[in-house]
């Protein structure tokens, strides 16, 4: 790499630090918003809504729903119809409970909604317990379409740091290579259901490189996304985040390859 290229790449990251500074900034001034929401209620799902069913959005680590204030806005500006957040718990860390909390969630909306499927888009923590659910036991067949943000599918070796500060054993579930990580790429989606990984190369929450990369069986039902210049958190308030998620959602075309890595560039 020459000089030019090193200079650029700096400013690059220099760059993406900032946003992620603010984004962080943005998370912990919405946070107690968060702890006040009222649990939402939802209407039977209207066939001419945008999105043909109802949307659960699920926070990550340490985060509640006003990590998603901002995407459930742009949605509802749009006239997207029953999009629901939630609220778990995540210091105790057992993905169990996390997943039970998620199963009771989803099928209170199907209820409401009269719906027989729901999608779900998952922040970090929050896509891996909704792979989880779809993948295993009773959530089978309830998600069509998960789409992940920031989540380290392959597992990330930063999740260390979770061991100071959470019980049970979350830091060595989301470690690389742990039964978890291997369990949920080597089960098979049910049919019909589909997964898309949206990323970025710059976050270092889930670093190295590579580890939101998805795959799976049925191969036809991946697909990987790959934004420019955002780090973790800022996925959750960029415009080009929101533009690729609610994209993926509505988008009902045939995934081409599993091993397709969709790039999408700053406009």
């Amino acid at each position: 790499m020459g000089l030019r290229e090193r200079l650029d790449l700096g400013k690059k990251i220099v760059s993406i630090t900032a946003r992620e500074i603010g984004a962080n900034i943005r998370a912990i001034n919405l946070y107690p918003f968060g702890m006040m929401t009222r649990r939402q209620t939802g209407a039977p799902h209207p066939h001419f809504a945008v999105n043909k069913r109802p949307i659960l959005l699920v926070h990550g680590v340490i985060h509640n729903a006003s990590a998603f204030f901002p995407l459930r806005k742009c949605m509802e500006q749009e006239g997207w119809k029953n999009v629901f957040t939630i609220n778990y718990p995540t210091r105790h860390g057992s993905l169990t409970k996390m997943v039970d909390t998620l199963s009771e969630r989803v099928d209170e909306i199907l209820a409401q909604t009269k719906s027989d499927q729901i999608d779900i888009v998952g922040h970090s923590l929050g896509g891996i317990i909704s792979r989880y659910y779809m993948s295993v036991g009773a959530g089978r067949g309830k998600v069509h379409h998960l789409i992940t943000l920031g989540t380290p599918h392959r597992g990330t070796p930063l999740s260390i740091f979770l061991k100071a500060g959470f019980m049970g054993g979350l830091n060595t579930d989301l470690r690389s290579g742990s039964y978890i990580i291997r369990m949920l790429n080597e089960t098979a989606l049910s049919r019909g259901s589909r997964l898309t990984s949206i990323s970025s190369k710059y976050d270092f929450v889930a670093w190295p490189g590579g580890n939101c990369t998805v795959e799976g069986m049925p191969r036809h039902a991946f697909r990987n996304i790959e934004l420019e210049s955002i780090g973790h958190l800022g996925l959750l308030y960029s415009q080009e985040s929101f533009a690729a998620t609610m994209g993926a959602l509505v988008d009902e075309s045939p995934i081409e390859s599993t091993h397709l890595v969709q790039k999408i560039s700053e406009s």
